[in-house]
């Protein structure tokens, strides 16, 4: 589905041939449109508006709309949901069809504890928590005001580090070290261990890629890796 290459991280939005929201799985759509149509009572944190489902989605409201196979934000704003966001909002409302709710809160993880983590996060699938690093290796404060557009809170690990509730029960953590005369700078994800349970790894690595996008000015930025020279779009 999507380039393999063993240079550095490919983001799925490079992949033009899917870039549409009617293109993501119709199974899921017609999840959507039986929730949106039984009358059952919905998820949790799910309402229904009309014949449209909404959730709150990084401090905004976002809506979906199974007839049309759409989904944005309200109000209607400049910044619009990316295919990947599509992909993991998605694989969200599938868990949430089947178990109503997210799973209880424990342990902090990164994606190298994950199961599997170790193997697929490398390669094409590396963190974007290191296009973070680069970008913000001498910006630790601008990376805290671009995260506050998007409702992420300052948090108490690393030097600089943002909480984001994505989702109610679904908070992810970015956790920034700047560069100085001995180190690099390094910047890590924090989430909750039973995501593995909600999310496939590659969702989880999309939600990662998301993350990264909203703190660098989605749909704007060009970035190339300082060591693999590999271009990264958001």
């Amino acid at each position: 589905m999507f380039k393999d290459s063993s240079a550095g991280p490919v983001d799925p939005e490079s992949n033009r041939q899917y870039s549409r929201f009617d293109q993501l799985n119709p199974q899921w759509w017609d999840l959507l449109a039986r929730l949106t149509n039984s009358g059952e009572a919905l998820p949790e944190h799910v309402r229904l508006v009309g014949n449209e489902l909404e959730i709150p989605w990084f401090n905004r409201r976002l809506r979906l709309n199974p007839a049309e196979r759409n989904l944005y934000f309200q109000p209607l704003t400049s910044a619009s949901p990316s295919w990947q966001e599509g992909l993991v909002i998605m694989v969200l409302f599938k868990y949430l069809a089947a178990h109503r709710r997210l799973p209880p809160p424990s342990a902090l993880s990164n994606e190298n504890h994950l199961s599997g983590g170790p193997t697929f996060f490398r390669g094409p699938h590396l963190s974007a928590s290191t296009l973070i690093a680069r970008r913000f290796s001498a910006a630790g404060a601008q990376m805290l005001k671009q995260g506050e557009l998007w409702g992420g809170r300052p948090a108490c690990y690393g030097e600089f580090s943002l909480s984001f509730e994505v989702f109610p029960g679904l908070d992810w953590q970015v956790v920034l070290w700047e560069a100085d005369a001995e180190f690099s700078a390094r910047a890590q994800y924090l989430f909750d261990k039973g995501l593995e349970k909600v999310f496939p790894l590659d969702v989880i690595w999309a939600l990662g890629n998301v993350i990264a996008a909203k703190l660098m000015n989605a749909g704007s930025v060009i970035l190339r890796t300082e060591v693999q020279k590999t271009e990264i779009r958001f």
